[in-house]
């Protein structure tokens, strides 16, 4: 199998990580590791699909280079153990932890805390405890028209960066909610940002430097995450409410709609029982895997198609296909 091959499917869940392979329309899971820790995330480098990087709540780094086989605690650890965002760039790994910082391992160096997060963070507080701090919720990087990155922070806004994460600026004009849980910038349209949050979702159409509200009709506001396929259909995970009333299966009443311009949306499919957690594409050009916090794996496809690839485990709070 090439190295760039993505047959293999990594799930970060509440209790450890799984491996799922793709077996033509099916998955079947091979491997299971790291049970003791609750994964918070999890990355596969853009330059080698076997190199797997996991995130805890607690325990900071894991990193695989065999898709899995051998795990090792990252050496040295992150600075900040409670995890809570990655991003897998060419050469480097960022980091994205609560309290809200954030922290570079570049070309085998050490870690570096990237300055500016913990000052565009600072004064916002978590909901519903206010007595937790804010934390860098999600880090993305612009797919189209430049390379500027992106952080989320779980209270407090989003913040860009165009000097390759040296500094930081707040870009928060029009956004009318700072509690952000994800990101998403266009491959297929340049300038074109949205962005999920717990008050709705809003789109940007020049790179986040103004927002607007565009959360789809229907009474769900939880904006829980966001992807985009190979065709440039943009998919939103959305619930009813927040986490706190996900108290039994269908509580969260999960939807997932689809945009060509991040305004418009098109109701595909609720045909799932845990809230949205997170999504990716699929890898097979049109549609996108679902995470769910009751231990679903689901497709779905452009016109709405739904098929549930897994079920039964913990919790998953992240997923990425690799090798």
């Amino acid at each position: 199998m090439a190295v760039n091959e993505k047959n293999a499917l990594h799930l970060a869940t509440h209790s450890g990580w799984y491996r799922y392979d793709r077996h033509g329309e099916n998955w079947e899971q091979t491997d299971r590791a790291l049970t003791f820790w609750q994964m918070s995330c999890i990355q596969v480098d853009p330059d080698d699909a076997k190199h797997v990087y996991a995130g805890t709540e607690h325990s900071g780094m894991f990193v695989s280079k065999d898709g899995g086989k051998d795990w090792q605690r990252a050496e040295p650890n992150v600075p900040i153990l409670e995890m809570s965002a990655m991003l897998a760039l060419p050469g480097k790994v960022l980091v994205g932890t609560r309290p809200a910082a954030l922290y570079m391992h570049a070309n085998g160096s050490g870690w570096k805390e990237v300055k500016g997060i913990r000052q565009g963070a600072f004064g916002g507080s978590f909901p519903p405890n206010p007595d937790l701090a804010p934390r860098t919720r999600v880090l993305t990087t612009e797919k189209a028209s430049g390379n500027r990155l992106y952080a989320g922070i779980e209270v407090g806004g989003i913040l860009v960066s165009d000097d390759d994460g040296e500094s930081w600026v707040k870009r928060n004009d029009g956004l009318t909610d700072p509690d952000l849980h994800q990101i998403l910038s266009a491959s297929k349209k340049p300038g074109l940002l949205v962005a999920a949050c717990g008050e709705g979702v809003a789109r940007s159409t020049d790179r986040g430097n103004k927002w607007e509200p565009v959360t789809p009709a229907g009474g769900r506001t939880y904006g829980n995450a966001l992807a985009e396929d190979d065709q440039g259909n943009i998919y939103l995970g959305i619930t009813q409410d927040r986490p706190r009333t996900w108290l039994r299966e269908g509580r969260a009443k999960t939807a997932i709609f689809k945009s060509q311009d991040g305004a418009n949306w098109e109701f595909l499919t609720d045909q799932m029982s845990g809230g949205v957690m997170e999504m990716c594409a699929n890898g097979e050009g049109n549609g996108v895997l679902i995470a769910t916090a009751d231990g679903e794996v689901v497709n779905v496809d452009s016109t709405g198609k739904t098929r549930t690839l897994v079920s039964g485990l913990p919790c998953i709070n992240a997923l990425a296909l690799g090798a």
